[in-house]
């Protein structure tokens, strides 16, 4: 898991292949690192466990919101418990539901882009949070 060339980390959570295969690309392009997983509990278990020597902490968080063990809100508010409050978390759904948006308040998500993305605003967001 360690960053290779210097880039930053980027924790990619997200069930759909098609979606990280695309984001990876994009985020690898851009000098980013990403590291992907299609479910929450394993990038749980990965922010549980102390960092291996030489890896750089993660710079921000991609997240789905409908992951097929439990929901992107919940692993949001879990990361901050075991990554801390700087990390950014930026959630990409296309759940733009009522309920979804008053929940975004009480996980700590640093912003919420709605699916489909624009690949620009993110990029934008992701500078913003990792300069």
């Amino acid at each position: 898991m360690t960053a290779t060339n210097g880039a930053r980390r980027i924790l990619v959570v997200e069930d759909n292949k098609v979606v990280t295969r695309a984001l990876s690309e994009l985020l690898r392009q851009k000098g980013f690192d990403p590291v992907v997983f299609h479910a929450a509990q394993p990038a749980l278990e990965l922010a549980a466990q102390p960092p291996a020597a030489g890896d750089v902490p993660f710079a921000a968080a991609l997240l789905d919101i409908h992951l097929p063990d439990f929901s992107g809100l919940e692993l949001a508010r879990e990361l901050r418990k075991s990554l801390g409050a700087k990390l950014p978390i930026i959630i990409l759904s296309g759940d733009t539901s009522m309920d979804t948006l008053r929940e975004l308040a009480d996980t700590g998500v640093t912003y919420f882009l709605a699916k489909p993305v624009h690949v620009g605003l993110l990029l934008q967001r992701l500078q913003e949070c990792t300069a």
